[in-house]
């Protein structure tokens, strides 16, 4: 039958097209990624000054990779709580930032232990062998030398590596990422941005890639060199600018889903990164298994990887697991075995799902 509709069944009608019309989801604002992390209002200097003198502390700690040259344990630790004005750049003295305050509370003191030991195997008069601290040169590449502790552990890659998780990735992952959604996002500081802006571009800027990254990783340091070496297995260089840009403008957007969704991505694509890193370690010290240096100092980073994992409070490995997959390395890097390596590597492949790329790390 049909039905004839009153003038006002028509308007009613209309009104509720147009507000069907007005909640369709094309209608939502929407905002431009850029294609750089150029934003207004974005500081995060302290970062870049701990990435720098992270870099200085790791310069100054590879001079002892000279036979005969004794690194001061005071010049070291100096530089990790930037006291006595222990840098040569006066900017980084100067900045009132440092390495330790910034470092996971609990391995401060582990840090400190691995300075006294890389400074007491610098000491040492002699060639470094099983038993004996010194100076370990390369069989398969003698300018590469390495000073190694009577058991074998590069205390500088060590430190470098611990500070690279207690600090670097701690810091981004475990607090300002983690604690994001408790910033204020409205107040907005000159320079800064809102205070959730700002924690986010401190995460930023802790993993090392200039603005203009991965069209320029020349300029790359620490976790984002590892990225960019490690880009061709994992694809994961656009994958972790790309979520740092979007996660960003969400922000500054108000737009907290978005935000969630790549912020997630980030943490579980840089917590791959470490995984990833640390079996790229161990694969070389397999290749180099005759070599005492190489398979040492590899094995080392491969160590500082594996406890870095622990840093992130939703980590996919436990506490348990990480001591499982070192017990497999030992107090010994001069008695390890292949059999050793395999069982370590596996071990953390399966924890992250890498088997299928485990060898091409």
């Amino acid at each position: 039958m049909n039905k004839i509709f009153s003038h006002t069944q028509y308007t009613l009608l209309a009104a509720c097209l147009i507000l069907i019309q007005s909640c369709k989801p094309d209608d939502n604002p929407q905002y431009e990624i850029p294609a750089t992390y150029n934003f207004a209002n974005v500081s995060y200097t302290g970062q870049t000054y701990r990435l720098a003198m992270l870099e200085e502390m790791v310069d100054y700690m590879k001079t002892a990779r000279t036979l005969g040259t004794s690194l001061s344990s005071t010049t070291i630790k100096d530089m990790f709580a930037n006291s006595g004005s222990s840098f040569s750049d006066t900017a980084l003295n100067n900045s009132g930032k440092q390495l330790k305050d910034k470092c996971y509370a609990p391995d401060q003191s582990l840090i400190e232990s691995y300075i006294d030991s890389i400074v007491l195997a610098s000491q040492s008069a002699t060639t470094g062998s099983n038993g004996i601290a010194g100076v370990v040169t390369s069989s398969i590449e003698p300018d590469k030398k390495y000073v190694l502790s009577a058991n074998g552990f590069d205390y500088t890659e060590m430190i470098e590596k611990g500070l690279m998780g207690g600090v670097f990735y701690y810091q981004a992952v475990s607090n300002y990422l983690e604690n994001i959604s408790e910033d204020d996002n409205n107040t907005i500081t000159t320079g800064e941005g809102t205070e959730m802006e700002h924690h986010f571009d401190e995460a930023f800027g802790y993993f090392g890639v200039p603005v203009d990254f991965p069209t320029n990783n020349t300029d790359v340091l620490f976790w984002g060199e590892y990225c960019n070496d490690l880009n061709g297995v994992l694809n994961c260089n656009s994958l972790m600018m790309n979520s740092f840009l979007e996660a960003r403008t969400a922000i500054s957007n108000k737009d907290y889903t978005t935000r969630d969704e790549k912020i997630i991505v980030i943490k579980e694509t840089w917590e791959k990164i470490v995984a990833a890193s640390a079996i790229h370690e161990i694969n070389e010290s397999m290749e180099y298994f005759g070599d005492d240096a190489l398979r040492n100092h590899t094995l080392s980073e491969f160590l500082g990887f594996v406890n870095s994992l622990k840093y992130n409070v939703n980590a996919k490995i436990t506490a348990t697991q990480i001591e499982e997959v070192t017990n497999h390395i030992g107090n010994n890097l001069y008695n390890v075995t292949l059999n050793d390596l395999n069982a370590a590597k596996n071990a953390l492949s399966t924890i992250y799902g890498l088997d299928d790329i485990k060898d091409s790390l």
